[in-house]
């Protein structure tokens, strides 16, 4: 298996992971959850992490340029992207904020041919376009929506699109996966954890069954979804890897007509089509 191929297969396992996430939390929401919490809840996951780390014999300090590169990149784009994006969900539908953030796979590829001078062949642009057409279809209806909401979004795919691109060109891209996540998600806890007191979102009071759900989401994402994202950014690339995640909305479109007895429409079975292809075009492409 082909570098290319490695990171294809574990962008997409991490994909199909997150769009696991918003099913969950959707059930977490009728147990007293909120938004907020969910991402504090993050914190589940770090004793899952350190046992990990621990059994690996890899020692969770940070050297002092990781440490820069973990706080830019967690702070400036995976935090402010969580902030943004789940603030959006306050003015706009949740399917609308959703397609508009996803409009960060272009905005890889442009900072990447931009400011690094990496080649976009034919295939990967028409990749992009698929992608992009794709995912747009997942929007609901549009009448009367909040401009506040809408560029909280927009904002929203920019940083995350730092997010990934930080990952690829900073030291980030070789250290450990699973240190990496432990630090992205003590850095979720603690900004989530003053974010929720001050703005009174933090909800605690959750019946067991949402605290199973909010735990079973945090090790999810801690455990695989970031650390295969983090893999498969390191073997194929941001743009790569940018491109495959829209998998994400995929999956949780179906996993949402199968667990949430959500309905479908035709044009959001045509972006099912439109992500296939962009995927299936990814796959199909050579390495080098």
């Amino acid at each position: 298996m082909t570098d290319l191929h490695k990171g294809i297969f574990f962008t997409m396992i991490s994909a199909v992971t997150y769009g696991i996430s918003p099913v969950l939390i959707r059930m977490t929401y009728d147990g007293g959850a909120t938004g907020v919490s969910v991402a504090f809840l993050r914190v589940l996951a770090i004793p899952i992490l350190l046992i990990i780390l621990r059994a690996k014999r890899i020692p969770i300090s940070l050297a002092k340029r990781e440490a820069k590169d973990v706080i830019i990149a967690c702070g400036l784009g995976f935090g402010v992207t969580t902030l943004l994006l789940f603030g959006s969900y306050a003015y706009i539908p949740v399917g609308i904020a959703t397609t508009l953030h996803f409009v960060y796979p272009i905005v890889v590829g442009i900072s990447c041919v931009v400011f690094f001078r990496d080649r976009l062949s034919l295939s990967m642009i028409f990749a992009l376009v698929m992608c992009t057409i794709g995912v747009s279809l997942f929007a609901g209806s549009t009448e009367g929506i909040s401009v506040k909401g809408v560029i909280m979004a927009l904002i929203s795919g920019a940083t995350y699109a730092f997010f990934l691109v930080y990952i690829d060109k900073s030291e980030i891209k070789n250290m450990n996966h699973f240190k990496f996540s432990l630090w992205l998600s003590i850095m979720l806890t603690l900004s989530f954890g003053v974010y929720g007191v001050f703005t009174k979102t933090l909800a605690l009071n959750l019946t067991p069954g949402a605290w199973v759900i909010c735990a079973v989401n945090s090790i999810l994402c801690a455990v695989v979804a970031v650390t295969t994202l983090q893999l498969g950014i390191q073997f194929a690339g941001a743009t790569t890897a940018s491109i495959l995640s829209t998998l994400e909305p995929i999956t949780s479109f179906l996993l949402g007509m199968l667990v949430l007895n959500e309905g479908y429409s035709t044009a959001k079975v045509i972006g099912v089509v439109c992500v296939v292809i962009a995927v299936i075009t990814v796959g199909a492409k050579k390495p080098g």
